[in-house]
């Protein structure tokens, strides 16, 4: 999963800010699905990723 995120951030910089906290872990309030399933590794993102898989970062959102 790292690698892919990296990818898109190598394309996208300004977005490594959005979704990385400074020591590299999800931030907080996002999510990242990889075919449906939530990963499990929010530090380091080791979670195997297939070719081809759909992957979605989001952000949640919280208040009232």
């Amino acid at each position: 999963m790292r690698a892919v995120l990296e990818a898109v951030f190598e394309r996208y910089p300004r977005a490594r800010g959005y979704v990385l906290d400074d020591q590299g872990a999800l931030r907080t309030h996002v999510v990242v699905f990889v075919d449906s399933e939530q990963i499990a590794d929010r530090d380091e993102q080791s979670d195997p990723v297939r070719e081809g898989a759909d992957i979605w970062v989001m952000q949640a959102l919280s208040g009232g």
